[in-house]
């Protein structure tokens, strides 16, 4: 484990504090829950990765996905959030080889792997992990939610 580092990363002092969602290394130590914890194969959709990362957000959220599992996928969904601060930590996963891109699905490294084991040696993000650990690698796949993209609409998006 001590041969785990990210080299090119580098954050600097702001004067305001910034929200958890937004702070790289927390998005990144999500990415690598998720793709972890409910992927086969440690591999994922961008989809996928935005859904589950918008299920963590709030109580509410994780309510929805579980109502969409326990139904069958017969509940309709409304839009889940897209998030530029997961797509700006997933450019910097695949820049410090945490995940790779493959086939166009997010793939998580051997260096991933090492980081998902810290994270969990250090007992952190139990509300998360119970969540994520519930929804398994077989619950949602990623044909499951494109069926459920490709159901969205105009007439789904609430003000």
């Amino acid at each position: 484990m001590k041969d785990f580092e990210i080299k090119d990363l580098k954050f600097s002092k702001k004067p305001i504090s910034i929200p958890v969602d937004y702070r790289p290394m927390y998005k990144i130590a999500q990415i690598v829950m998720i793709l972890s914890t409910t992927c086969i194969g440690n591999k994922s959709s961008l989809l996928k990765l935005h859904l589950l990362s918008w299920a963590l957000k709030d109580d509410k959220n994780k309510d929805e996905v579980l109502e969409l599992i326990k139904n069958n996928y017969d509940t309709d969904i409304a839009v889940w959030g897209i998030e530029p601060a997961l797509n700006r930590a997933l450019l910097f996963c695949v820049s410090e080889n945490i995940c790779i891109i493959e086939n166009g699905k997010y793939l998580l490294t051997k260096k991933g792997e090492e980081f998902f084991k810290l994270i969990v040696t250090a007992e952190i993000f139990k509300e998360e992990f119970e969540f994520l650990k519930f929804v398994g690698k077989k619950k949602i796949t990623d044909n499951r939610i494109e069926s459920i993209s490709n159901k969205w609409s105009l007439f789904n998006v609430k003000n």
